[in-house]
């Protein structure tokens, strides 16, 4: 027969279950997307503090993933204050730099503006501005992921967590703002009509002024954005290609030179940005053919194939084959 359990080992087992309770690491705060309690929720304590994960990189997605609610806020966020408890003051360059590489900003909008003073442009309240300029969260509600919905982590992925989803096509989110009637999708590359005049309105969609075609160099233009934004506002696509990427990029004291020489070689223009850095017009010419003088050296490319400034594999031109293993250097 089996001895009895003494009462003081009973005692004894009960407070060491205590004990162990007492010290295990809590749970790690996660949402419904997960399975489980959603990171904003009720339950989830505010006063937990959460470090960075140290393995996160500029590639790392953490969006829509509980582990990664420590990259963008101190402690967790309280659903009842509304307190987020951001980094960096709330500072969104610095909280979606993932977005900011070193090369520079790379969006389809412009960011860190004051919106224009233009009665065919109206910012919907729900599109909020810090301090008075457009942000990220102007134009995506990041904070969606923190909710409870399954189809709303579906649909907002599917569609860059624009607000106000979802639309058939992307640039109807653009008429949130923008009046319909005075921004219609159109080509900014044709710049000339049917009777060989300059459309001005299409340098406006780049240019502060409409430059003199046959005066103007490319140093003196007066642009509305960046150049790589410019592009990118249309060619978004282009950002995602790792030949266009890794281009955009200070270029090396080796490969300036021959760009350098190039440029006296063939009469052309390898025009960088304001900050010395290679950009989509360095190698492509925006400009319809005819814009600009043929005997004026921004007239290359023009009306070419890719509208490379340089026609015969301009890769090899800047990267000569004997130095391929090098490219990019």
């Amino acid at each position: 027969m089996a001895s009895p359990i003494r009462p003081h080992l009973v005692g004894f087992f009960a407070l060491l279950s205590l004990l162990l309770f007492a010290c295990a690491p809590p749970e790690r705060p996660s949402t419904i997307f997960m399975g489980k309690t959603p990171v904003s929720g009720e339950k989830a304590p505010t006063d937990r503090a959460v470090m960075p994960d140290e393995s996160v990189t500029e590639k790392t997605d953490i969006h829509f993933n509980a582990r990664y609610c420590q990259e963008c806020h101190t402690i967790v966020p309280s659903r009842k204050t509304g307190e987020k408890f951001l980094r960096y003051g709330g500072d969104y360059q610095k909280l979606c730099r993932c977005h900011y590489p070193e090369t520079g900003p790379i969006h389809t909008h412009p960011v860190d503006i004051l919106p224009a003073e233009d009665e065919t442009l109206t910012v919907p309240k729900s599109f909020p501005l810090q301090e008075g300029k457009m942000t990220c969260i102007s134009c995506h509600d990041i904070f969606v992921q923190c909710r409870d919905s399954e189809s709303d982590r579906l649909l907002m992925q599917g569609q860059m967590l624009l607000r106000g989803l979802p639309y058939d096509k992307r640039i109807d989110f653009c008429f949130r703002c923008h009046d319909k009637d005075r921004y219609q999708k159109y080509n900014p590359h044709k710049q000339i009509d049917p009777g060989g005049n300059v459309i001005e309105t299409r340098c406006l969609y780049c240019h502060a002024e409409a430059p003199d075609s046959s005066q103007t160099t490319w140093e003196d233009v007066q642009l509305i954005g960046g150049f790589t934004e410019l592009c990118m506002g249309c060619h978004y696509q282009a950002a995602k290609q790792p030949l266009h990427e890794r281009h955009l990029r200070r270029p090396s004291e080796p490969i300036l030179a021959r760009m350098k020489l190039l440029q006296i070689e063939f009469n052309i223009v390898l025009p960088l940005d304001r900050k010395g850095m290679i950009t989509c017009s360095t190698c492509h010419n925006p400009h319809q053919k005819g814009l600009i003088p043929d005997q004026r050296a921004g007239a290359s490319g023009a009306g070419a194939a890719h509208r490379h400034r340089i026609q015969d594999n301009l890769c090899i031109k800047c990267h000569p084959m004997q130095s391929i293993d090098s490219f990019g250097s």
